[in-house]
């Protein structure tokens, strides 16, 4: 893909890649990775994507600050409870994003002699690249959930309230339950499928600690681009894998640029996702390549990119202009570089 990839610069066209990003299918080889990805980040996308679109804060965490009585905290408290459980389930996915992420990488970035052996894990990871940028778009105009979230910590740090017992995983529990049950011993029957029953202090502990971790995840502006910038990120840090991942990115960009060409075949759902895949895939580039995206010799052309953003459909309010605009704006590395050109500049950074 050396070939390849250095026809990019300073060229005015996009060569092809050999497969349709929309209609590929994984191949035999890769379906058992495409399967297990998709089970642990694609299947449970739309579901966390529609809770986070459809929080609405509650007045009773106000009401509980105002006037703290113990009715007004119980009230708060049973309401942040669903809360605590919806971002749990965030923070999860993006400990499977970090796992999974590097599993894609290693095959992708294998060969770049043959990029498209793997049609079907590139639009896998396109459509990854879809819901972190949906989910960060709508994170930043929820800005109520971390205050809610703070307001939980506050309860749990306060003493006055306590998680239900919770269960943590242990791979000793069921040797020690077998030697336990032998014996009769009181352990006996507080251990069950492979797991502890903690006490109530124990639980305590540990639910601070993830709720220390939740917050961490919550407190940048992008959370899952943070997690996925970091990612593939130490992927990239691995000796000689920076520049086949630098590599990846642009053939996801220019399979992208591609179908968005074309688009009298390419239906507006996948044009959204090419979009916002797009974007990504640019920023990350600006971030693992030493030189970034804009310097006026870069793979990526950013006068097609932009053009494509701007005068592409934008049937969905994530995909529109100004959002993908800002997205580029708001999380590049070297965009405001002496190396790039002023017409670049001025498109991205005038307000």
């Amino acid at each position: 893909m050396g070939q390849f990839f250095s026809s990019f610069c300073n060229d005015t066209t996009v060569p092809k890649l050999g497969f349709d990003l929309e209609k590929t299918t994984p191949t035999n080889e890769d379906q058992p990775l495409y399967e297990t990805v998709s089970n642990k980040l694609l299947v449970p996308a739309p579901d966390l994507l529609a809770q986070l679109k459809g929080y609405t804060s509650s007045d009773a965490f106000k009401c509980a600050i105002q006037n703290a009585t113990p009715e007004n905290e119980e009230k708060a408290w049973r309401t942040v409870l669903p809360t605590v459980d919806m971002l749990r389930s965030f923070y999860q996915y993006t400990s499977e994003l970090q796992d999974s992420l590097p599993r894609l990488l290693s095959v992708l970035c294998q060969d770049n002699t043959q990029f498209d052996r793997h049609p079907g894990l590139t639009k896998e990871l396109a459509l990854i690249f879809d819901f972190v940028y949906d989910f960060d778009y709508w994170k930043m105009r929820t800005p109520a959930l971390l205050n809610n979230f703070a307001y939980y910590r506050r309860l749990l740090a306060g003493g006055r309230y306590h998680p239900s017992p919770i269960t943590l995983p242990n791979d000793d529990d069921d040797d020690d339950s077998d030697r336990n049950n032998e014996k009769g011993g009181d352990d006996a029957g507080h251990k069950k499928h492979g797991h502890t029953f903690v006490s109530d202090l124990r639980s305590a502990m540990q639910e601070d600690d993830q709720a220390h971790k939740i917050t961490m995840f919550l407190a940048p502006s992008t959370p899952m681009m943070t997690t996925v910038m970091d990612a593939v990120t130490s992927y990239a840090g691995k000796p000689g894998a920076q520049k086949n991942v630098c590599h990846c990115l642009v053939a996801l960009w220019a399979a992208c640029v591609h179908d968005l060409t074309d688009k009298k075949r390419v239906p507006d759902s996948h044009t959204t996702t090419c979009l916002k895949s797009m974007v990504i895939a640019i920023i990350l580039f600006d971030h693992i390549d030493p030189q970034g995206a804009y310097y006026k010799q870069s793979p990526i052309n950013m006068k097609t990119t932009l053009k494509l953003i701007q005068t592409g459909p934008h049937v969905t309010e994530e995909a529109a202009t100004d959002s993908l605009l800002s997205a580029l704006r708001y999380n590049s590395k070297h965009l405001k570089d002496e190396s790039t050109p002023k017409h670049i500049k001025s498109i991205l950074l005038s307000s």
